[in-house]
């Protein structure tokens, strides 16, 4: 193994263990949101609508 490549592999195994959970972090943001879109346009983007309780008279 060349001094070089051991350097190279160095630095991206050092990368991956700087960055890695920070891409994993960002990559679950985006599926969170994509799916909140997905449901927002399955539900033809209408929130639902509260039901109101009958008034009731006290005796």
């Amino acid at each position: 193994m060349q001094h070089d490549t051991a350097s190279w592999l160095f630095e991206t195994a050092l990368a991956l263990r700087v960055f890695g959970p920070d891409v994993v972090r960002g990559c679950r943001r985006l599926l969170t949101a994509g799916v909140r879109v997905g449901i927002t346009q399955l539900t033809g983007a209408r929130t639902p609508a509260r039901a109101t309780e009958p008034d009731r008279e006290a005796p």
